[in-house]
C-alpha cells in the first residue's frame, strides 16, 4: 500500500468539470488498495471512503506537508507552476496528460489580440514544459494522444538510453488511462427533465449534449439540425446539460453565448432547445436515464484530432445512442462498435438526418447488447491499471538528472564558449609578454656589440661639436 496524494487544480465538489470528475475518481479507485489524500481548490461537501479531502490555495497554498508525507503524488495542469516545490521533494511524479491544453487554448485564445495571446501561449507552453521534465510517470486518455505526447517527451529528452533500457515499449514513461465508468448503471428515481422541465413533455424524446459547452466544440450544428428537424419532429426536444463551467476561473465561454444566440435566431429557444447552467455531478444519472439520443460535434481542428471527449463516456454508461462528428478517437470506437453514427463537422443536414435514423432504429433497447463490451472496458477498475501499478511501486525515472534540457545545454555551451575565450585571451598576452622578453633581451645583445657601441660614442661626440 502507497501513500498518494492527489493535487487536483480543478474543483472538486456536487458540481464539476471534467478533469475534477477524473481527479475524484480516480482517487475513489487507488483508495481499494491505498491510503489516498486529494488536495483540492476549493470548499466541498462530498465524502469517499478512504480518501481524505485537503482543501488548499490554488495559488500561494501550501502542500508542502502532505507532500512530505506522500510516497507517490499525482498532479497535472498548472500545479507544478503554483507549487514548483514538488519537484524538488525527490518524490515520484505521475503526471496526468489527458486534456491536451495547449490544443485547447489555442482555439480558446484565437480571437484575441497578438499583444495578449502571444504571452498567454508562452505562460501555457512554459506550464507543459515543467510538466513533461518533471514527471517520472505520465498517462493520458488513449493511443493516439500518447503518440503526440512521445513527440513531446522525446524532444524534451525523456525518450532515451536510460528509458530505452528501463523498458523498450516506453509504457513504464507513458501509458494510457482512458475516463472511466462506474460499475453501476444509471438510475433514474425521479423525472429531471421529462415531465419536469418547463417545456420538455414526458411524451418528448429527449437528446442530450452531455457536459459542457466549449469553445473547442460545435453545438451550433445540432441546433442547425433541430431547425431542420423541428417541422416534422415537433416532440424532439435538444437539453445541454452544462453552459457554465463550475470553476469560477473558466465560467462560460463564448462559444456558449453562440449558441443561445443562434437557438434565440431560430426561435427554438425554450421549444426546442434548452440550456441548463451545470448538471450535479451525482444527479448526472437522472438525466441520462431519461435521454433517447445524444450529440456531441466539434470543428475541424488539431483539438479535434487529439481529444478525448469524456462526457461522452457517460452516454456510454447510460447506454445512450450517440450521433458524434468524425475526426477524433471517440468517433472511431462510436462507429467500429454500432453505438451511433458519426457526420462530417459541420453538417447540419447530415447531423439531422443521422438523429432520425437512430431514432427509428428502435431506441436505446436496440443498442444495448452493442454498449455491452464497451462498457466493460471501460470501468474504472479496468481503465486505471496502469496508474495503479506506478502507484503500487513508485520510482523516480531512470533518467532524473542524467541529461541536460536545452536550456541548460545552452547555458553549458555559452559558459564553455566563454571559458574558452578567457583561457585564449590569456594565452596571447602570455605569449606577448614572452614574445617582448625575447625582444627586450635581444636588443641588449644587440646594444652590447662593440660596431655598435662604436657607433654611440661616435655619434654623441659629433653632437657635442
Amino acid at each position: 500500500m502507497s501513500r498518494i496524494l492527489i493535487v487536483s487544480n480543478d474543483v472538486v465538489d456536487e458540481h464539476m468539470g471534467g478533469v475534477g470528475v477524473r481527479n475524484w475518481e480516480l482517487a475513489r479507485q487507488l483508495a481499494k488498495r491505498h491510503q489516498v489524500s486529494l488536495a483540492i481548490p476549493n470548499q466541498t461537501r462530498l465524502e469517499a471512503a478512504g480518501v481524505g479531502l485537503i482543501p488548499y490555495e490554488l495559488e500561494g497554498g501550501d502542500l508542502k506537508a502532505h507532500a512530505h508525507a506522500a510516497q507517490v503524488i499525482l498532479l497535472s495542469g498548472a500545479a507544478l507552476h503554483f507549487h514548483p516545490y514538488l519537484r524538488e521533494l525527490g518524490i515520484p511524479l505521475g503526471v496526468d496528460l489527458y486534456v491536451p491544453s495547449l490544443l485547447e487554448s489555442l482555439v480558446w485564445h484565437d480571437q484575441e489580440d497578438w499583444t495578449t495571446w502571444i504571452p498567454a501561449y508562452e505562460e501555457y507552453l512554459r506550464v507543459q514544459l515543467e510538466l513533461l521534465r518533471a514527471g517520472d510517470f505520465f498517462y493520458c486518455a488513449s493511443e493516439r494522444q500518447r503518440d503526440y505526447w512521445l513527440g513531446w517527451l522525446h524532444a524534451q529528452k525523456r525518450i532515451n538510453p536510460h528509458t530505452y533500457r528501463q523498458d523498450p515499449t516506453l509504457r513504464h514513461l507513458i501509458d494510457v488511462v482512458p475516463f472511466g465508468l462506474p460499475d453501476d448503471p444509471p438510475v433514474a428515481s425521479a423525472p429531471a427533465l421529462k415531465g419536469a422541465y418547463p417545456g420538455i413533455a414526458a411524451s418528448d424524446r429527449l437528446i442530450l449534449w452531455s457536459g459542457g459547452v466549449w469553445d473547442w466544440l460545435d453545438p451550433l450544428t445540432p441546433i442547425r439540425a433541430l431547425k431542420l428537424l423541428a417541422p416534422r419532429h415537433p416532440e424532439l426536444k435538444l437539453y445541454f446539460m452544462g453552459t457554465r463551467h463550475p470553476n469560477p476561473l473558466i465560467g462560460r465561454m463564448s462559444m456558449a453565448e453562440q449558441a443561445l444566440a443562434l437557438s434565440r435566431e431560430l426561435a427554438l429557444e425554450e421549444r426546442s432547445v434548452f440550456f441548463g447552467d451545470w448538471t450535479p455531478y451525482a444527479q448526472r444519472g437522472a438525466y441520462l436515464a431519461e435521454a433517447d439520443l445524444s450529440v456531441i460535434s466539434h470543428h475541424e481542428h488539431i483539438e479535434t484530432h487529439f481529444s478525448f471527449r469524456t462526457r461522452v463516456l457517460d452516454c456510454l454508461w447510460a447506454g445512450i445512442p450517440m450521433v458524434v462528428t468524425s475526426g477524433n478517437e471517440v468517433a472511431k470506437w462510436v462507429e467500429a462498435k454500432g453505438v451511433g453514427l458519426a457526420v462530417h463537422p459541420g453538417d447540419a443536414q447530415g447531423m439531422a438526418q443521422a438523429i432520425e435514423k437512430l431514432l427509428a432504429a428502435g431506441g436505446r433497447e436496440a443498442f444495448a447488447p452493442a454498449f455491452a463490451d464497451l462498457r466493460q472496458a471501460y470501468r474504472w477498475e479496468v481503465v486505471s491499471e496502469p496508474l495503479e501499478r506506478f502507484c503500487a511501486a513508485p520510482a523516480l525515472a531512470p533518467d532524473k538528472g542524467q541529461y541536460l534540457t536545452e536550456v541548460e545545454r545552452i547555458g553549458r555551451a555559452k559558459d564553455a564558449f566563454l571559458e574558452q575565450v578567457a583561457r585564449d585571451k590569456d594565452a596571447i598576452i602570455a605569449q606577448a609578454q614572452g614574445d617582448n622578453q625575447v625582444l627586450l633581451a635581444s636588443l641588449k645583445r644587440y646594444q652590447s656589440l662593440p660596431p655598435v657601441r662604436l657607433y654611440h660614442r661616435l655619434r654623441g661626440m659629433w653632437k657635442k661639436s
